[in-house]
């Protein structure tokens, strides 16, 4: 059994290998262009405005991303095209009132 060393404690894990883990390292998590769809219906409902509407703009920016590293409308992302990501995006934004116009940017 080896030890995974945390901030000067010891915890016993099930590997041939010692693991030391720094509690100030930050971690990338991937965000996918589901999980910003997902996100923004969640603070949609929960009546959080703001964040709906920054996560719907992060999907466009996941979009726009896949974009310009050469996939196409109608190239799949998430299992989805590109082009209906874009629709439900702006859509989203729309249908619900959570356009900036240029007094509110």
């Amino acid at each position: 059994m080896e030890v995974i060393s945390i901030n000067h404690q010891t915890v016993p894990i099930q590997t041939n290998q010692s693991i030391i883990v720094n509690k100030n390292t930050k971690m990338k998590i991937k965000t996918t262009v589901s999980d910003c769809y997902d996100q923004a219906r969640t603070a949609l409902a929960a009546g959080n405005h703001g964040k709906a509407r920054d996560m719907a703009d992060y999907g466009i920016v996941k979009c726009a991303e896949a974009r310009g590293e050469g996939m196409g409308v109608d190239d799949l992302l998430d299992g989805t095209r590109v082009g209906l990501w874009l629709e439900r995006f702006w859509y989203f934004l729309e249908n619900n009132n959570l356009m900036l116009d240029g007094e509110n940017a």
